[in-house]
């Protein structure tokens, strides 16, 4: 059976147009971690990737941690997954760059999810036990952090 022109147009279109209309959202695998981690942290990124930082530095994904926290309890992790959730899902275009100020750290058994969030670009890069993917994001920036503040994590206002 031949699919008609129009059809297979449709289609095409609905895939490629889904993630700049907002129809994506983490993957489930990401999301399961997430919610059932053992451990949870989220941290504060400086978003200026310029010279190798200093020696005993703490970074992730290769910018300068400026604070991080501990998030306890299942309602906070699923707190803190539904927004950023949520901004994957209204969706935002993508700028080229990446000055990520938010990140999160969940470890579930033997697999890890980390999140690098940039609202200034509307970017979100998954990387999910060593493998990595960006989504589009829209800014749920306000939200995060005072998610983050809840976990005792506040984002310098200057960076």
């Amino acid at each position: 059976m031949r699919i008609p022109f129009v059809a297979r147009a449709t289609a095409l279109l609905a895939l490629v147009a889904a993630p700049v209309l907002g129809c994506s959202s983490l993957p489930d695998s990401a999301v399961a971690v997430l919610e059932g981690a053992d451990s949870f942290q989220v941290l504060a990124l400086d978003p200026d990737r310029g010279e190798e930082p200093p020696p005993g530095v703490e970074t992730f994904h290769g910018h300068q941690v400026l604070a991080k926290g501990d998030v306890e309890g299942p309602e906070a992790r699923e707190r803190i997954a539904g927004i950023v959730n949520a901004g994957v899902r209204k969706g935002g275009t993508q700028a080229k760059c990446f000055n990520p100020r938010h990140g999160v750290h969940a470890v579930q058994g033997g697999r890890t999810v980390d999140l690098v969030i940039c609202y200034e670009c509307s970017a979100l890069e998954v990387v999910e036990d060593g493998r990595s993917t960006t989504l589009p994001t829209g800014d749920v920036q306000a939200d995060l952090d005072e998610a983050f503040r809840a976990a005792g994590v506040i984002r310098p206002t200057d960076r």
